[in-house]
């Protein structure tokens, strides 16, 4: 069996493989390191009032940035 090559794929790409080989925690711990690196995901501190709102304003950067 031939191993991905996960430097080769863009971060969408990874994320589809991830997606269809959950078994490869390799290839997950890839994913969420590009994607922190990638500005992709963010940390919530549940005590913080505001992270509904912080969510709500990154899911809409990512949507406008996708769109343009």
């Amino acid at each position: 069996m031939t191993k991905a090559d996960f430097n080769l794929m863009n971060l969408d790409e990874l994320r589809r493989y991830v997606l269809t080989h959950r078994e490869d925690v390799n290839a997950f711990y890839v994913y969420v390191d590009r994607s922190k690196a990638s500005g992709r995901m963010i940390a919530i501190n549940p005590s913080d009032p505001g992270w509904e709102n912080a969510v709500e304003q990154k899911i809409q950067q990512a949507t406008e940035a996708e769109s343009n």
